[in-house]
């Protein structure tokens, strides 16, 4: 990998700054599977980071519809 940045020049490699960033977004994108803590009933999220996974029907959600 190169330098990012110039330390003698004190210089910033932008466009590789910008590639990584764009490399990475790629690969976070991808949906995760999960098992719901409660009912054990498989459901599937890409923004979940947690440690309790909950189906919709057991998640606390005080905007759904019912």
């Amino acid at each position: 990998m190169d330098k990012l940045v110039n330390i003698e020049t004190g210089q910033i490699d932008w466009e590789a700054i910008k590639k990584l960033s764009e490399e990475e977004e790629k690969t976070d994108n991808f949906i995760k599977k999960f098992y719901c803590k409660k009912c054990d009933a498989c459901f599937y999220g890409k923004n979940y980071q947690g440690d309790f996974p909950l189906c919709l029907k057991h998640r606390n959600n005080t905007f759904k519809t019912n």
